[in-house]
């Protein structure tokens, strides 16, 4: 049997709830403080990014804008201060050390501008998002343009002294017809020019100026050509001469031929060598005629092939890169734009 204390209230029983409550308060109040966090880091992240995409699209894209157009005029600098140092005459060497100022100039304008491309790309090396595409665009088409203009400073001595006669090249030997008393002769003669002029158009194949790359090309074919066509002339000369001596043969053996009143046979066969040589005098005629007036043209042809590398080529070229840099400026612009209103 058992007893009970009717003096003494039983003990209540401990509850097991509290302790669960209790941590999950816990986890609660860190989880709504980590999503606090969470989202001010985000707010804040959000944030940068927009004012990095603005800064992009003003300062950035402004301070480049400045940046190169301050490059083509010390490009132009350079160029006519070169020029003019030529025309003094002075010699290349003279010549440099004469616009090195004006080269100097130029070359900050270019690292400037180089400079300020950076910027431009900085956290944009990947292709990620649209923008970083854009951008990406953008520094193509500005790194292109930056080579060609350094290209055009950096080769224009090379280009500029292709046919000043003090030059090692001396392409001006080029057109010999004058100094020459026969074809042979001219051939000669443009053969020893030739030599160093193809030369120097190839070394200026190694240009960074696709305008002087294209002119060196064409130019070393058109030399080429000369060559070839002299030849031709030549050789077609100096046929001329031995189809002479073969006629006045013929002249002969008919003649002899007549006064023995020689066999029919023999007669004919005096007659057919003599087609065979007008068959020769006559290829060798309309190939000589060909030939001739190809030099001729080609030898007609070459000052205005060096004229429009300046006039033609290079005009055309900067005119492509001022429609497509200010077009992608715009898009990389419109990109930033919806980039901005998406937020």
């Amino acid at each position: 049997m058992t007893y009970e204390n009717p003096g003494v209230a039983p003990e209540p029983a401990r509850s097991r709830r509290r302790p669960v409550i209790l941590v999950t308060g816990i986890v609660l109040a860190v989880l709504v403080m980590a999503i606090g966090a969470l989202v001010a880091v985000n707010n804040f992240t959000g944030q940068q990014k927009t004012e990095s995409l603005s800064a992009l699209k003003g300062d950035h894209l402004n301070a480049l804008g400045d940046a190169r157009g301050k490059v083509q005029p010390a490009a132009n600098a350079y160029l006519a201060a070169y020029k003019k140092a030529r025309n003094a005459p002075a010699s290349r060497d003279q010549a440099m050390k004469d616009s090195q100022k004006e080269k100097d100039e130029f070359q900050q304008a270019s690292n400037s501008a180089r400079s300020a491309l950076q910027e431009l790309k900085s956290g944009h090396d990947s292709a990620d998002t649209p923008v970083d595409v854009a951008v990406q665009q953008l520094i193509e088409s500005h790194e292109d343009y930056f080579d060609y203009m350094d290209g055009l400073v950096e080769s224009y001595p090379q280009f500029e002294g292709l046919f000043r006669d003090d030059e090692a090249a001396r392409c001006n030997g080029l057109f010999v017809g004058s100094k020459a008393s026969t074809l042979r002769e001219r051939q000669t003669l443009l053969a020893q020019a030739a030599e160093p002029c193809r030369k120097a158009a190839s070394d200026l194949l190694q240009s960074k100026n696709n305008a002087y790359v294209e002119f060196a090309r064409t130019f070393d074919n058109k030399v080429a050509e000369l060559q070839e066509r002299a030849e031709v002339t030549a050789k077609g000369e100096e046929n001329y001469t031995e189809f002479v001596r073969l006629k006045d043969d013929l002249v002969k053996r008919a003649a002899d031929a007549e006064a023995r009143n020689a066999p029919e046979a023999e007669v004919q066969k005096i007659a057919d060598d003599a087609k065979a040589v007008n068959a020769r005098i006559r290829a060798n005629r309309s190939e000589f005629d060909f030939a001739a007036k190809r030099y001729l043209a080609g030898v007609k042809d070459m000052p205005s092939t060096v004229e429009n590398v300046f006039a033609k080529e290079i005009s055309a070229d900067i005119k492509h890169f001022d429609s497509v840099i200010p077009t992608r400026e715009q898009i990389l612009k419109d990109t930033i734009d919806v980039e901005l209103t998406a937020k």
